[in-house]
């Protein structure tokens, strides 16, 4: 079993092909059937955000892990498994459990550093669990990584930047009007992107602030904190507005042309993938429209020097250790297999020589017994030390593939399940505590 991920970002895709490969909330639970229904796949969990969409999954072996995947994406986006060969990104094993950490870290983001991303793999990670699609290996990688994720935002301050994708697009839009100081804006959605979003714009000083959600508690809870107001007419709120920022996740074109045509001149901030404006409203003369593509140049092209080398010394280390660790956990169940066939080894010649001199007293037989086991942990001590000793290394799992040959073992069967009390401690993460 091997830790395989196969994905498109901002990195190398164009922002239509993952606007089209986006999985939405309410596609989530098929996308996760459809990925575990392929015969490689034991483990999966998708990341899906603004600007990548990525399968994080164990795999019995590597290049029918790739074709299944690959298919799966292209099967998604209508196209064949070759017209996707350049935007693919692919790591397996080692760089598989660093391009994680990387990704929670923020150095693989469209903003160098932002912390969303955390919050993102962490949600991604428990909608897997709770679709019963994480085992052990998956579990363990998951974990490991949003700790290395908050370790890097936190102690080496890459988090006080203060840089994200919303506020570098409500940078955008003073840019545009010359300051937001005065000016109405609207954000469509009250989820963690909107409230980003928010925060920017209070932060640039404008005027009236209104917020539009399906959901009423959740539109009221955001405009308090940011001292706006909540609105129900969509139509008369985009004509107030001088900016509008939309970051609903599963509504794609909400924002018709129709909407907007007699909306005035408006700034729109579309923070969202699939985009909630359509391609007829984002074009409209009255209208300049802000997506993911001009975001992304805009964050290229900004003067901020983000020093990703501690931050990636940092991961090194950290791919060390829970590489090691793995390849310890690899060889002990080749290890209690041996000791189990060890011990029904010593029971039997126990129970036969008791069977062919049954007039051996109690005493002697217990000697006897005791001289045996010291024997077999004798000629099997070495073995052990020296798997154990090579547990840490690239050559671990040939010693215990050895030991298996020699000794005529093989693993001990392991639970792959992730238990309720892990899960249950995972959830917590998402409720404010540590990774």
């Amino acid at each position: 079993m091997s830790y395989l991920v196969v994905g498109l970002s901002h990195q190398h895709a164009p922002m239509d092909v993952l606007e089209r490969a986006a999985v939405t909330p309410e596609q989530l639970d098929q996308a996760l059937t459809e990925v575990l229904a392929a015969e490689p796949v034991t483990e999966a969990m998708i990341l899906s955000t603004c600007n990548r969409i990525e399968l994080f999954t164990v795999v019995e072996k590597f290049h029918p892990g790739v074709d299944a995947l690959v298919a799966w994406l292209a099967d998604r986006l209508d196209v064949s498994s070759d017209d996707l060969s350049g935007y693919l990104q692919v790591s397996y094993d080692e760089d598989a459990v660093e391009h994680m950490m990387r990704v929670a870290s923020g150095l693989d983001s469209m903003v160098v550093g932002e912390p969303q991303i955390l919050g993102q793999l962490r949600t991604a990670y428990l909608e897997a669990i709770d679709r019963d699609a994480v085992g052990r290996r998956l579990h363990a990688l998951s974990q490991h990584a949003l700790r290395v994720g908050k370790r890097v935002h936190s102690d080496l301050g890459m988090h006080e930047i203060g840089r994200n994708i919303a506020s570098v697009a409500v940078d955008a839009a003073r840019g545009i009007t010359g300051g937001l100081a005065g000016r109405d804006a609207l954000v469509v959605g009250a989820g963690a992107m909107a409230s980003l979003a928010a925060a920017s714009l209070r932060a640039e000083g404008v005027d009236r602030l209104e917020i539009l959600n399906r959901s009423a508690e959740k539109a009221q809870a955001l405009a308090g904190r940011y001292d706006g107001t909540v609105v129900h007419d969509l139509v008369g709120a985009l004509r107030r507005a001088d900016v509008v920022v939309t970051a609903l996740g599963s509504s794609p074109g909400v924002i018709s042309e129709g909407l907007l045509r007699d909306a005035g001149p408006t700034v729109l901030i579309d923070l969202a993938l699939p985009r909630n404006a359509s391609a007829e409203a984002a074009t409209l003369e009255s209208v300049t429209y802000v997506g993911m593509e001009q975001i992304k140049q805009r964050a290229a092209a900004a003067d901020v020097t983000v020093d990703g080398s501690r931050a990636q010394a940092v991961i090194g280390e950290e791919v060390a250790a829970f590489v090691a660790r793995q390849r310890r956990a690899a060889v002990a169940p080749t290890l209690q297999a041996l000791q189990n066939r060890a011990k029904e080894v010593i029971e039997a010649e126990v129970s036969r020589l008791k069977n062919r001199i049954p007039d051996v007293d109690a005493r002697a037989m217990s000697e006897i017994e005791y001289a045996i086991e010291r024997v077999v942990d004798k000629m099997l001590h070495a073995p052990q030390v020296r798997v154990r000793e090579s547990a840490g290394t690239p050559s671990g799992k040939a010693y215990a593939e050895a030991l298996q040959m020699l000794f005529g073992v093989g693993d001990q069967p392991a639970e792959d399940a992730v238990a309720p009390d892990v899960a249950q401690s995972a959830r917590q993460l998402s409720q404010g505590g540590g990774a």
